[in-house]
């Protein structure tokens, strides 16, 4: 049982980590698409509090920019939809940790009010995500087996 939660912690911290380094591609390659003549993706800088871009646009839409990181991440979360139950059940992490990194982003280019409400539903997907994965976990024995961390 140990090694089990020691697997689902695992796969989450590299869900986790693979949505921050997608979110932040998406806005160099979307502003690079869009023309921007400088961009990079710092996924760790040791004065600044997170991961962020840094792109030199003049005409680039904020909205579009900001939006491609939640379209970005969602889609990555789609891949697992194509997995077997209860893998499926990681697009509802996925998604919401998606929900979550694009809030602030989101309520820049548009109103500061979206961002709780963005907030709230990221939180409940993946809340439910988490709950459908254990659920899985305890009825059956599918999802450790594809990670291969048995007892």
């Amino acid at each position: 049982m140990k090694r089990k939660i020691i697997s689902v912690i695992l796969l989450n911290a590299m869900v986790f980590f693979a949505l921050v380094t997608v979110h932040e591609i998406a806005h160099v390659g979307v502003g690079m698409l869009l023309g921007c003549e400088f961009g990079k993706a710092v996924l760790f800088d040791a004065k600044m509090a997170g991961p962020y871009a840094e792109m030199a646009c003049t005409n680039a839409s904020q909205l579009v920019l900001y939006g491609s990181s939640l379209l970005a991440t969602a889609s990555f979360g789609l891949l697992f939809l194509t997995l077997k139950s209860p893998g499926k059940n990681l697009f509802f992490v996925i998604f919401g940790f998606s929900l979550i990194f694009s809030s602030l982003d989101i309520g820049l280019a548009t109103m500061e009010t979206v961002v709780y409400p963005l907030i709230a539903a990221g939180f409940g997907f993946v809340v439910l995500g988490e709950y459908c994965i254990a659920s899985s976990c305890i009825n059956d024995n599918l999802f450790f087996e594809m990670f291969d961390a048995r007892e």
